[in-house]
């Protein structure tokens, strides 16, 4: 519960809201206590004049002594409970009311010297003292009831003001929690959607900044994507034409590392393709229901690093494109055998599930990566040693591409290394 205010207090809208119910409690507050503390003059100021003068000609009626039937009579009449205590009497006209001594009573003011007062919870009570006895009145608070609906109309209306407010407020701020959620679309990538931004108000006119700011963003992207695609394509031809001919060229050293070249830069034209067909999104998965064990022992097989690979593998079939599935495994021990060696030990491939994910692991016990480094390294082209890089031959596209496989199979993955202790992928793919 804390940790849901403590998310929600970030919320500008929530916060008015809040401050908006402390306000109105605090008024609420005061006017009980005004209410409270102006009664009592009030009773005493202008009800205790007339009613004294009445129940004195009450006790008139009643007798002294007391003729308990005309005191029950009047009670019955009137909108008042009667007891009578006092030589050998203790009547009441009503089970509800207490013997006197369990009241508190004050004198009243001058010149009511016989005349005491109580209150208790919603109730007045006046007690008049008679030669030997003495006669407890309780009064109907009826003198009362438009006193509390004034205060109570009052409260009603300052909290419709209060709530037609926050309306208001709300409406004039809505745009800000469609901005946020603009904003935070734009840092993960997706530039697909847009704020209304409908009416005048700078709220609106920041939302349609925003909208076109959104726009220029994915232009910019989609320019970048296409210009990457058109020149990737383009050199496809070129390249596969001078394999060709160095294939026609008297074999030499110098003729192998050449043909190692192109076959280098066709990997990375391959790559690059790949990862922009992913993240513009223009090369939908073709999903199928397959046997990942399957899979994975097909990809370690073909590896040229098979001699160095250790799996333990458990049978899951799940939903998922296979070919770049199979491009995700081998990326991944592609780089765990780039970065360890034969002396580092064997490269561990683990295949398991759990109740909602199917989880591929690849472990290598090479140099390891910093702390520091590992959030870059899905960054495309990113090298954290770029000596390293150059002698394994990487361009830092293998993780970028992991990264875009697995978010398009809306899964999830996690790096953790520490130097000189080698490096676990673990990649989750939901079933």
């Amino acid at each position: 519960m804390w940790q849901y205010l403590k998310a929600r207090w970030q919320s500008l809208i929530f916060r008015l809201l809040f401050y908006f119910v402390i306000s109105m409690l605090a008024v609420a507050v005061a006017l009980a206590i005004s209410f409270t503390r102006g009664l009592k003059p009030h009773f005493e100021n202008e009800i205790l004049p007339n009613v004294e003068r009445y129940i004195e000609y009450l006790i008139d009626d009643i007798g002294i002594p007391p003729d308990l039937s005309v005191a029950q009579r009047l009670a019955d009449e009137l909108p008042f409970e009667i007891r009578i205590d006092g030589a050998g009497v203790e009547w009441t006209s009503s089970p509800r009311l207490k013997p006197i001594s369990s009241y508190r009573f004050e004198p009243a003011p001058r010149p009511y010297d016989d005349v005491y007062f109580s209150q208790q919870r919603r109730n007045q009570y006046l007690l008049i003292r008679k030669q030997d006895y003495r006669y407890l009145f309780a009064i109907d608070n009826s003198f009362r009831r438009g006193s509390e609906q004034r205060h109570s109309l009052l409260l009603v209306f300052l909290g419709l003001i209060l709530f037609l407010l926050y309306l208001a407020i709300r409406r004039m701020f809505r745009p800000i929690e469609a901005i946020s959620q603009q904003v935070r679309n734009i840092g993960e990538g997706n530039l697909g959607q847009s704020i209304d931004a409908s009416g005048k108000g700078e709220l609106a006119l920041l939302a349609a900044g925003i909208n076109r700011m959104s726009a220029q963003i994915k232009s910019m992207l989609e320019g970048k994507s296409g210009l990457l695609l058109a020149i990737s394509h383009e050199l496809r031809s070129p390249l596969t034409r001078m394999r060709v001919n160095l294939e026609l060229l008297e074999h030499s050293d110098q003729q192998q590392k050449l043909i190692d070249d192109v076959r280098e830069m066709e990997t990375l034209l391959a790559a690059l393709l790949e990862s922009e067909k992913l993240s513009s999104g223009h090369a939908p998965l073709s999903l199928g229901r397959y046997e990942l064990l399957t899979l994975v022992e097909e990809v370690v097989t073909d590896h040229p690093c098979r001699d160095r690979i250790r799996t333990s593998l458990t049978p899951i079939e799940a939903e998922f494109d296979r070919l770049r599935i199979g491009l995700l495994v081998k990326n991944l021990i592609d780089n765990a055998c780039h970065y360890s060696s034969v002396e580092d030990g064997l490269i561990e491939v683990r295949l398991r599930r759990d109740q909602q994910a199917a989880i591929i692991e690849v472990q290598d016990r090479g140099a390891g990566i910093g702390e520091e480094e590992i959030p870059r390294l899905t960054e495309a082209f990113y090298r954290p040693d770029s000596a390293r890089q150059r002698a394994t031959g990487g361009y830092g596209l293998g993780l970028y591409l992991c990264k875009l496989i697995i978010d398009a199979h809306r899964g999830h993955f996690t790096i953790e290394s520490e130097p000189g202790r080698g490096t676990t992928v673990i990649v989750k793919l939901p079933l």
